[in-house]
């Protein structure tokens, strides 16, 4: 039987601590009770047992009698349910009793396990978040760093290429007004052949 994939959220644990807290209230109330029925089995026995040695004042009728005879067994009787209570009583206490006691203390410990490995797991969990998390904060401090570096490395190699020309035409046009052509020039050739298309383009318009 497998483990609820539901149950391992905030509220599952809480579901299932619930459950474990309703059952051992059931467990004791039920010791409880048994505890009491061994009691009062003892107690009943007892007193059955007190009731059957009494006299009850026959003194001088004959033991053959009827009446004698009736009396002989109502005591008798008496005596055999004392017994079989005090016997049952027993039984009970040492038997299901005893069992039911084991069980609490077993379902005890169990909710005292559950409870410190499902804190141990959130504490695992937690740690392991918080580092992947500061593992990404880091990766991206590196890549914002470089990527801060590489921008200001294509300004710097944009104004090496683009500025003796500028100068020269005593004017400052967007890179758009030199056409698609030279654009891409530039761009895909570097510092030493953006400076040839420069050158290229500066003769043609001339």
């Amino acid at each position: 039987m497998g483990f609820s994939s539901e149950l391992c959220s905030p509220q599952g644990h809480g579901a299932v601590q619930q459950m474990q807290e309703a059952e051992l209230r059931l467990l004791e109330g039920m010791r409880k009770w048994m505890a009491q029925r061994v009691k009062s089995d003892r107690e009943y026995a007892g007193l059955l047992h007190h009731m059957s040695l009494q006299d009850s004042g026959g003194r001088g009728i004959s033991p053959n009698s009827p009446i004698s005879q009736s009396w002989a067994e109502i005591t008798s009787q008496t005596e055999g349910l004392s017994r079989l209570l005090r016997q049952h009583a027993e039984d009970l206490n040492s038997g299901p009793l005893s069992k039911l006691g084991l069980l609490i203390r077993e379902r005890q410990q169990l909710r005292k396990t559950y409870s410190e490995q499902w804190q141990q797991l959130q504490q695992e969990l937690s740690k392991t978040h918080n580092q992947d998390i500061e593992k990404l904060k880091s990766q991206y401090r590196v890549l914002a760093r470089d990527s801060a570096q590489a921008r200001r490395k294509y300004q710097e190699a944009s104004k090496g290429v683009w500025l003796p020309f500028l100068e020269e035409r005593g004017r400052t046009p967007s890179l758009q007004s030199y056409g698609q052509g030279a654009r891409l020039a530039w761009l895909c050739g570097g510092a030493s052949e953006g400076h040839s298309s420069n050158t290229a383009l500066a003769s043609g318009t001339g």
